[in-house]
């Protein structure tokens, strides 16, 4: 993880992930030393601190993702595994168990019909979760990160 251990390292953050940017960006050594102080005079003033805070935040977030979606397991992957087989048990229930329970309750058993959940909800929740797969698949197939 090279980024990684550089931002969160002991010498890292904002500052060094800069500092990589500008020998890739100028290969002229003034330019990078200009760059540099430029890069030293916001440090003094302060304005990396914010940004030094939030890059780590997000990079420790992305580190969490990763491990959660890294399970062996379906259900502790994460909560949007949970949702999805919970959405799509709801909407099993509702186009294939509950037709065949209805039916044998009236027929056989004399009972009250199973009640009816409402799948608007589910479905709007199942549908854009798979949109956002989607979108995601379509932004890979294209070479995005």
């Amino acid at each position: 993880m090279g980024i990684l251990d550089a931002i969160l390292g002991p010498a890292g953050g904002v500052v060094s992930l800069f500092d990589d940017i500008i020998k890739r960006a100028w290969p002229d050594p003034a330019q990078q030393a200009q760059a540099r102080l430029q890069l030293l005079d916001m440090q003094q003033r302060g304005e990396l601190a914010e940004l030094d805070a939030d890059l780590k935040t997000r990079l420790a977030q992305i580190q969490v993702d990763d491990d959660e979606a890294k399970s062996e397991s379906l259900f502790k992957s994460g909560w949007r595994p949970f949702v999805g087989w919970t959405c799509g048990a709801g909407v099993a229930y509702m186009l294939v168990v509950r037709p065949i329970a209805s039916w044998a309750c009236t027929a056989f058993w004399h009972v009250p019909i199973p009640p009816a959940v409402d799948t608007m909800a589910l479905q709007s929740i199942l549908f854009a979760m798979l949109g956002i797969a989607a979108a995601r698949t379509v932004e890979k197939v294209k070479g995005a990160q």
